[in-house]
């Protein structure tokens, strides 16, 4: 019978993405990953494989948590504008400076592995239908698709770019701009 788990997967799991999201694939060795964890290296794989696995498993506690997270503002009750305007608050209110984690990732590792393109993009469609949805509450988005999947497109970029900017420490008066100039065409 083999020893019991001294540990909380989930715990673990979110202290693997912090070190994946604040230093990158290559940047979060093993070393890096047990430090975060308080974990020996064995213990990892034999929870979540290898490092590979790991960063996988990342990014799906990413999109389970801090995705979710932005995809219920944009559930609750209002109009289209309104819905957003509560997202872009709480994004620059919050001024997280490890950017998004699927934007990290789609510079850092989709460019060069396969599995972690397809999830970055399967991540992303998901993430711009929750959007598509928030907009389907207002017209002219309810009765067009082509107006909606349009707005949702520039939404999501807007998101992302205030993501980037609140990563290089842009002023708050740039990431009010940006996101009232958006807001603005909804």
């Amino acid at each position: 019978m083999g020893r019991p788990r001294e540990f909380e997967p989930d715990e673990a799991l979110d202290a693997i993405k912090e070190a994946f999201w604040r230093l990158g694939y290559d940047g979060a060795s093993m070393h890096e990953i047990e430090a975060a964890t308080g974990l020996r290296k064995q213990s990892l794989y034999r929870e979540f494989g290898d490092k590979r696995a790991m960063y996988a498993a990342a990014l799906d506690h990413y999109e389970q948590n801090e995705v979710a997270r932005a995809v219920e503002l944009l559930e609750e009750d209002g109009t289209a504008r309104r819905r957003f305007a509560r997202l872009f608050d709480e994004l620059i209110r919050e001024r997280d400076d490890r950017g998004c984690f699927m934007c990290n990732a789609s510079i850092d590792q989709a460019p060069h592995d396969a599995a972690a393109r397809a999830r970055v993009s399967a991540m992303l469609k998901r993430w711009i239908a929750s959007f598509e949805t928030a907009l389907a509450v207002s017209e002219p988005y309810r009765s067009s698709a082509k107006s909606r999947a349009r707005k949702a497109a520039q939404l999501a970029a807007t998101y992302m770019g205030l993501r980037v900017l609140i990563k290089a420490h842009a002023p708050e008066k740039t990431l009010r701009a940006a996101a009232d100039e958006t807001l603005g065409s909804i």
